[in-house]
């Protein structure tokens, strides 16, 4: 064989294989919390200079936040009910997240600098979560339980008015995310797998149209846009093993797997400028909220 063709052929191979072993070994991750408890749904302020989760550590589910190298722990809301899956507000010191302190999972905001705890008045009878807020801080989208097996999505104007139906079917259709320019919602669903099979899919609010990003016998779930509207973070686990978090484009195309471990790596959620995830992984049995420093991006 010609020299200069097998020169450039062991140079293919050997690039090809620095590219396999970087692709397989993960990014760095840095764990925040570390105790014997459960700490989960991170997710960062607008600035990047504050993380807000939930925690068991106190007896039941309480909301904390903390500074963005896991410093600082501290709780904000003092209740004896289950107070649950905070996010912030898209440009103020406002966190949305639910509590059973009424009987039933309903909505509300806390207001750090004031200190001001208030319900938002949904007309609905029945548990409400996952809520979050649009990138308008107006509208908020979250799920309502029909029954066990049945979720839809709604979407309300923060106030308690407006409210209107926008995903229904007789499957569990959860996790509603907006895109950065609020006129897309991610979540998913088993309506179109036989309610086997996890699948997450994009809803255009303005056009009413609808597009499925993952197709495969797997579970995909918790998808989260990134702040550029490029890509989407999710998990996603086969049966009998545990979830990785991986990332694709918008379109549903160019799926990478950024995790590789033993442990359960579930709840993207992405920094401000996209360079790192906050995730919540299982180790040594209890939940933890660690971070992922990304390389680049797809």
């Amino acid at each position: 064989m010609n020299p200069i063709k097998l020169f450039y052929i062991f140079t293919f191979l050997f690039l090809f294989s620095l590219k396999t072993i970087s692709q397989n070994s993960g990014y760095k991750e840095v764990q925040l919390t570390n105790n014997i408890f459960d700490n989960r749904f991170a997710s960062y302020n607008k600035y990047g200079n504050s993380i807000v989760f939930e925690s068991n550590r106190d007896g039941n589910w309480q909301i904390y936040i903390m500074s963005i190298n896991g410093n600082n722990q501290k709780r904000i809301i003092r209740s004896t009910s289950n107070d649950r899956r905070p996010t912030w507000h898209p440009y103020k010191s406002i966190i949305l997240f639910e509590s059973d302190r009424s009987g039933t999972n309903e909505l509300y905001t806390f207001d750090l600098s004031k200190g001001i705890t208030t319900k938002i008045p949904i007309p609905l009878k029945g548990n409400k979560t996952f809520a979050q807020f649009a990138p308008n801080g107006k509208e908020i989208a979250f799920n309502y339980k029909v029954n066990d097996n049945n979720f839809d999505i709604y979407i309300i104007y923060h106030k308690g008015t407006r409210l209107k139906k926008i995903i229904a079917n007789s499957y569990k259709n959860l996790y509603p995310r907006y895109s950065p320019r609020g006129d897309e919602i991610v979540y998913f669903s088993r309506k179109h797998t036989k309610n086997k099979d996890d699948e997450i899919y994009a809803y255009n609010i303005i056009l009413n149209t609808e597009t499925r990003l993952t197709k495969m016998p797997q579970h995909n779930f918790s998808p989260i846009w990134s702040n550029n509207g490029e890509l989407i973070a999710y998990a996603t686990s086969t049966e009998g093993n545990k979830p990785e978090i991986y990332l694709m484009k918008k379109s549903g195309n160019a799926k990478q797997r950024i995790t590789f471990n033993s442990d359960r790596d579930i709840l993207p959620s992405w920094s401000p400028n996209d360079t790192n995830l906050l995730i919540t992984k299982n180790k040594n049995g209890n939940y933890q909220i660690c971070k992922i420093l990304l390389k680049k991006p797809l």
